[in-house]
């Protein structure tokens, strides 16, 4: 997976060492328009101004299931395949260390997550024949392993560039989670049946590299699966830039029509898309939709008091399954 360096300069300084609460980024920007990333096509439609500001930028503002800010990247949508992409996004060595150093408070959330995933992955795992190693690239704090090797697989690797992520993981789980980015060569000695990626695909510059790099290491009959935002569902729909997938985070959003694209041009076959519902905390729930501040933290309050803030509910919010074996 392609995130090379993101180098945080100004006030911000050196992240290891500096208080994380005077961030502040000096983003630099690619000068030359990018195609499409996923099928290489030039022409394509406005979606959405730039929106950033600097102000609201802060040391969670590059990690995972974050309070929403609704600022995003010039986005545009390919007259091909239907992506939408950032035409211009911050250059590769900025993504990749905004990753690595941002900081990480969802550990909770990502439980939550990795039980929705297992649910929905299990039927395709339990029809598999050969279950040697699993690599969830993207995985955070691990949450999804123990559900893999649950299901049966020999070996089970998570990889994930944020050193945040990894310290919050259980130490049982540590050594199983390699710190940095996916590539042909990780693990080679090890026959691959499976490669995840949930949520990732949005984040990288060259998800096409990604895939490419599954179906080389995967054996004939693996499988990959992946977990991005359809921006075509129908709450994504209603919300529109003020859905939280529109996010300076995104670089790339995706449909079943670009996400077929993108597995068939990689040689992927019997490919299939599904949606799938989440299941999280109605406080999390809560932190998510578009409402001022000042209303959420009364209904914050509110579900405290009647003992309602961690109850779990499940809800279809606009996320695919997509699952394709190599031939």
């Amino acid at each position: 997976m392609p995130w090379n360096a993101m180098k945080l300069v100004g006030k911000y300084g050196n992240a290891r060492n500096k208080n994380r609460h005077d961030y502040h980024e000096e983003c630099t920007y690619m000068t030359k328009k990018r195609t499409c990333p996923i099928c290489g096509n030039r022409k394509y439609i406005l979606f959405a101004e730039q929106k950033i500001d600097q102000g609201k930028l802060n040391k969670y503002s590059y990690a995972s299931r974050k309070q929403p800010e609704f600022m995003c990247h010039q986005l545009v949508r390919c007259t091909e395949c239907d992506c939408i992409y950032a035409p211009t996004p911050p250059k590769d060595a900025h993504l990749a260390q905004a990753y690595a150093e941002a900081d990480y408070d969802s550990s909770k959330e990502a439980c939550y997550a990795a039980e929705s995933y297992a649910s929905a992955l299990k039927p395709y795992i339990v029809a598999m024949h050969k279950r040697g190693v699993a690599i969830d690239v993207g995985a955070g704090n691990g949450a999804l392993l123990p559900h893999l090797d649950q299901m049966g697989f020999e070996e089970v690797y998570g990889v994930e560039p944020s050193s945040s992520a990894i310290q919050t993981a259980p130490p049982e789980l540590r050594p199983q989670l390699i710190e940095g980015v996916f590539t042909p060569g990780m693990l080679a000695d090890k026959p691959l049946s499976l490669l995840c990626s949930f949520q990732t695909l949005e984040h990288i510059p060259d998800p096409m590299t990604l895939l490419k790099d599954a179906a080389t290491r995967l054996h004939p009959g693996g499988m990959i699966a992946l977990i991005t935002h359809d921006y075509t569902g129908t709450l994504n729909r209603i919300l529109g830039l003020r859905s939280p997938i529109i996010d300076i985070e995104h670089i790339q959003l995706y449909c079943p029509t670009t996400i077929v694209w993108a597995l068939d041009a990689c040689g992927f076959t019997n490919i299939e898309v599904k949606p799938i519902w989440n299941r999280y905390p109605l406080q999390y729930w809560l932190r998510l939709f578009p409402l001022p501040s000042s209303v959420k933290q009364t209904l914050q309050r509110y579900l405290s008091v009647v003992h309602l803030a961690d109850k779990a509910i499940s809800l279809p919010v606009g996320n695919i399954l997509t699952i394709a074996y190599k031939a």
